[in-house]
């Protein structure tokens, strides 16, 4: 009881110094963000940071020759932002065929049917088709909803997909990765709601885990145990078979969506000044928030600080649980995103190797 009441109490400071600190000129109209500093057609972003040397580098990371997957299953049974939608059916039938070969032999197949925002559910990989920054009313503007490099969604949107920064143009991730494990820094299953990771937190969490901070074209993953309110909703057997009550299921469901621990402003702007490629989570949404006590004034800050304004996309609802369990901090980490054309993300199962 001590420990919570004590991360409490860290947590309303936290958001206190979040509130104040990099919110101050935070102003995407007297900043200029564009063109980037791949461009101004730039539609990439922040993996050509990624270069053959990191490449070469983060090769050299695997040691033991371990791996963890760090997507989470997707199933019915995973919590939604609401508004959204998975749903994945398997038809009662053979879907084609049968191919007939002799002696009476056939090959018969199996499909699935899977109804989702594909790339905003479950583990989802957030691409610069996302985020958007509304401007409305500024002069020299137009009135609209800006992504990276300053397109805008009524010139470039379309029901078949966005005409620019679509998933198939974000490139691929092959490069060092680190996790950043607060929850095992404060010796918690899982940080509490709301709880703002702060610079101090992030510096002390390299320092107890002895790598090096964050350089350029790195992948920086943020643990905070808060996956831990769902990760056991779909592992009974057989498949889809619950080890959860429904009255439980329901409750973490509507405990993992009330809010969350997340990565305060200052971190974000940190990495942002370090070129990182990407950073990522095991929460749903990056940032922290209390719906309970409303939407916080930096509402979705790192969204749109890192990913509109400077092409570093996010990675949410990843399983970071067996790198923490193995101490595995420094990794080669690797994924690419489908290449859904005009998407706004992508799902997607990275691997850490080390």
């Amino acid at each position: 009881m001590k420990r919570v009441t004590q991360l409490l109490a860290m947590s309303a400071l936290g958001s206190a110094l979040w509130a104040g600190s990099s919110m101050a000129g935070n102003n995407p109209i007297d900043e200029p963000w564009w063109p980037s500093e791949f461009g101004p057609d730039d539609e990439q972003g922040a993996s050509q940071y990624i270069t053959p040397q990191k490449r070469i580098e983060a090769a050299k990371l695997v040691k033991k020759g371990k791996q963890a997957l760090l997507g989470m299953p997707y199933s019915n049974h995973m919590p939604l932002v609401p508004g959204r939608t998975f749903a994945l059916s398997i038809p009662g039938a053979p879907t084609h065929g049968p191919l007939n070969w002799p002696d009476g032999f056939a090959m018969t197949f199996m499909d699935e049917l899977v109804t989702a925002e594909i790339g905003q559910v479950g583990t989802q990989w957030d691409g610069f088709a996302h985020p958007m920054i509304r401007v409305t009313g500024k002069s020299g503007w137009k009135d609209g909803d800006y992504f990276y490099n300053k397109h805008r969604l009524q010139d470039v949107g379309t029901t078949r997909g966005i005409k620019k920064v679509g998933t198939e143009k974000a490139g691929g991730f092959f490069t060092r990765g680190i996790l950043i494990d607060i929850a095992g820094l404060r010796g918690v299953e899982r940080l509490p709601k709301g709880y703002a990771i702060t610079l101090a937190d992030f510096k002390d969490a390299l320092k107890r885990q002895g790598i090096g901070d964050a350089t350029q074209g790195d992948v920086v993953l943020f643990r905070t145990g808060w996956n831990s309110l769902w990760k056991t909703n779909h592992l009974g057997r057989p498949v889809g078979e619950l080890v959860k009550t429904d009255e439980q299921l329901a409750k973490d469901k509507a405990e993992f969506g009330s809010g969350e621990p997340g990565v305060a402003p200052e971190v974000c702007d940190y990495l942002a000044s370090k070129k990182i490629a990407m950073i990522g989570s095991d929460t749903w949404g990056l940032e922290p928030y209390d719906f309970a006590k409303g939407a916080p004034a930096s509402f979705a800050y790192c969204h749109m600080n890192l990913i509109a304004r400077r092409g570093i996309s996010n990675f949410e609802n990843l399983d970071l649980d067996d790198l923490s369990a193995d101490k595995a901090y420094e990794f080669l980490f690797t994924w690419a995103p489908l290449k859904l054309v005009g998407a706004t993300g992508s799902p997607g199962n990275p691997v850490a190797v080390w």
